[in-house]
């Protein structure tokens, strides 16, 4: 079982991704969160701002290689990550084997909440930015309103992240079923 978080910034993909590994868990099932940020860090010691598009796409294709190892040790795999345009996906899926499908949730959020979000977290960097903040929304407005029919959208403005957990491990379930 593969399932790939994605969503606007501060629309809390790694607090789902870790609630929904937990669900995963709780049900019996092995499971493992993957954080394309960290991916991404892996491939740059230096921590430099996070803007270099051919290091996106390799840290995609590296977390779609990490998934297929963790899927071959019997392990659910949940993926976090900026997965929102076609291209995006695709640097992803193309990594993975013939035969191993990934099932997509896109987070939505206001722009309103997700600032209030960044500006609470100490741990976010230029994501507190309320300027690049609003850029960023603007530029995702496009890809959220064209979410694919056969991803799962959740509200995390409006929905507990244990909620949404229980509701994407339901789906995800579901599917392979």
């Amino acid at each position: 079982m593969l399932v790939v978080v994605t969503g606007p910034i501060a629309s809390g993909k790694s607090s789902l991704a870790r609630a929904v590994a937990c669900e995963f868990g709780r049900r019996g099932q092995k499971a493992a969160a993957v954080d394309l940020d960290l991916i991404y860090e892996m491939l740059d010691p230096g921590r430099a701002p996070k803007t270099d598009v051919a290091r996106w796409a390799q840290a995609r294709r590296i977390s779609a290689r990490l998934a297929t190892a963790l899927l071959a040790e019997g392990v659910a795999v949940v993926v976090e990550g900026g997965f929102l345009t076609p291209a995006e996906r695709t640097d992803f899926t193309v990594a993975l084997p013939p035969g191993v499908e990934a099932r997509f949730v896109t987070l939505s959020i206001s722009f309103e909440v997700a600032l209030e979000r960044a500006t609470n977290d100490e741990t976010r960097g230029l994501s507190r930015d309320p300027a690049f903040l609003r850029d960023h929304y603007a530029a995702t407005a496009q890809a959220l309103h064209d979410v694919p029919p056969v991803d799962l959208v959740v509200d995390t403005g409006a929905t507990a992240i244990g909620e949404a957990a229980c509701a994407v491990a339901d789906w995800a379930l579901a599917e392979i079923a």
